[in-house]
């Protein structure tokens, strides 16, 4: 191979990377605006203003004041229930655009955007290099990273889903930090081990999965070889940073650790709706069936993903497995692993059992689909990894050719999915699904397409007022701020009588059941005006009064 050659091949992932970050500076804006963020601007700019009236900096605590009191929403209570967000993205977010001095909604949101795909860009980063530890190829480490990108439902939520994205971001990077534990014992790879794991646990109460695991597996170390019980040095000091860090990081818990944590725990119930559509069913959003999250899984992750994950889930468990039906055999080594490789998936394979059981078994209440557990693609992504690797690893590479083919095929499938779908990817379902099945789970449970609509109606229609109905579960009016000044004083919504509206919008996302109750039924006067429909998915759909 020519030396140009070599070198290009050393640089293949600063290429990769750049690319991706240049996409994403490209399109961020394309993207419409989801009904959380309006709350989750108002978290950060509460904790702001929270510390800057701590270490009185008296401009910027007169600022955040005056911007959280112009927030302006009869919907959006403000409880102390709300306060118990996580400040690592919000504070930031707020704090830049107050640096910025951007004064626009639309600025500022997109500013969200921006920072919410930056979040997530340094997580793939993150992605790679724990990829490239674990299996020593940067090839088929940037493949993995490609194929995290590339799955519609991550690839839609990265320019504007500031819980999910950024908890999955923070999963990743404690979990590349378990790693470098494992590798050196340096108790700066702990400290920021214990640092990552408090962060992610404010984001999502799942991070206490991770000192309980990091626990459990050094008594399993202790127990397979004695010696290994010296190391309790590393688990104390893993524990005080984690319990320092959790405090240190996170306001909510400063006037009252115990007590406000516990009231955290206690409120995660009384979020998101009460009742989600499934499978064409009305169900209480606690009494979800088993199926609800393998279901979802299985009809919006990509064939790729699917087949891959699988096969290298398959041959991971049955590895483990076959140890422990030795452990009794195995008196040189520990029980369940033979070498630090092998400890890094038995730690991925108790954390995706622990999270998959918990979903899917366990009364962990779900907000719309499967996004409070889209990090679950990481272990998909990873096995995937595992799986080609162990392939290219094999002695007889027999079908090798094929496979790679195959995987190519798909790969370039996901990239012409990814373009029809946008700027609606976080909507997607794979083929194995039809189209009446498609429509009958919640699409745009974040209103996403809001801000189109509002967009299409002021282009489209001349009148100097125009009146706006909602018939369903979504807070419309908070796009109206988006729009130009000119417009925003064109928009009109009507609460109290439906009946007096121009357009009737929905995305059929209902807080009752529909199927025994009038109250988003519409009178006869109203005709389908337009539907917004991708892949044979109904995502929103506007009536237009008749006159008679």
């Amino acid at each position: 191979m020519k030396v140009g050659n070599i070198k290009l091949l050393n640089y293949c992932h600063y290429i990769f990377f750049f690319l991706f970050l240049l996409i994403g500076l490209v399109i961020y804006k394309d993207y419409g605006f989801n009904i959380d963020e309006t709350f989750q601007r108002r978290s950060g700019l509460h904790w702001l203003n929270y510390l800057a009236e701590l270490f009185k900096f008296d401009n910027l605590s007169s600022i955040t004041n005056k911007k959280i009191i112009a927030i302006n929403d009869f919907t959006m209570p403000w409880a102390e229930k709300d306060k118990a967000y996580s400040i690592i993205f919000d504070v930031p977010a707020a704090f830049l655009e107050i640096f910025l001095n951007l004064k626009e909604p639309l600025e500022y949101y997109h500013l969200r955007h921006l920072l919410t795909f930056l979040y997530f860009f340094i997580g793939t980063i993150f992605f790679y290099k724990l990829l490239k530890n674990r299996f020593d190829n940067r090839f088929i480490s940037l493949f993995g990273c490609l194929i995290l990108i590339t799955t519609p439902r991550i690839f839609g939520e990265i320019f504007h889903n500031n819980k999910d994205i950024v908890f999955l971001t923070f999963f990743i990077i404690t979990c590349y930090y378990y790693f470098q534990t494992i590798d050196n014992e340096k108790i700066k790879s702990i400290v920021l081990f214990s640092l990552f794991s408090a962060i992610c646990t404010s984001l999502r109460i799942f991070g206490f999965v991770f000192p309980v695991l990091f626990v459990f597996i050094y008594l399993l170390s202790s127990l397979s070889k004695k010696k290994d019980f010296k190391k309790i040095n590393q688990v104390l000091i893993y524990l005080f940073f984690y319990i320092f860090f959790l405090v240190f990081h996170w306001p909510y818990l400063w006037n009252d650790p115990f007590q406000n944590l516990i009231n955290h725990l206690s409120n995660l119930s009384m979020f998101g709706s009460s009742i989600i559509y499934f499978n064409g069913e009305f169900f209480n959003s606690k009494l979800l069936p088993y199926h609800y999250l393998p279901l979802w899984i299985l009809i919006s992750t990509p064939i790729l993903n699917i087949v891959l994950f699988t096969s290298g889930f398959f041959i991971i468990c049955r590895k483990f497995t076959l140890k422990l039906f030795n452990v009794e055999k195995n008196l040189s080594g520990y029980d369940f692993w033979s070498n630090n490789e092998e400890k890094k998936d038995f730690f991925i394979i108790l954390l995706f059992f622990i999270f998959f059981i918990g979903g899917t078994f366990f009364s962990v209440k779900h907000y719309n689909s499967w996004r409070v557990f889209y990090f679950l693609n990481f272990f998909i992504v990873y096995f995937s990894i595992y799986f080609i690797n162990y392939q290219f690893l094999l002695k007889t590479k027999k079908y090798l050719k094929l496979l790679t083919t195959i995987i190519i095929m798909l790969t370039v499938f996901n990239f012409t999915r990814l373009i029809t779908y946008h700027p609606y990817q976080s909507l997607y379902f794979n083929v194995l699904t039809t189209k009446q099945f498609k429509n009958n789970f919640e699409i745009d449970f974040t209103g996403l397409s809001g801000i189109e609509f509002l967009r299409e109606i002021v282009k489209s229609n001349n009148k100097s007022k125009i009146y706006i109905g909602i018939n369903s579960w979504y807070p419309l009016w908070r796009m109206r701020e988006l729009l130009p000044d000119s417009d925003k004083k064109r928009i009109v919504f009507v609460f109290d009588d439906i009946n007096k509206a121009d357009y009737v919008y929905s995305n059929k996302i209902f807080n009752v059941n529909v199927n025994k109750s009038n109250k988003f039924k519409l009178n006869e006067n109203f005709k389908i005006f337009k539907q917004r429909i991708i892949d044979n998915i109904l995502i929103y759909e506007v009536h237009k009064k008749v006159e008679r």
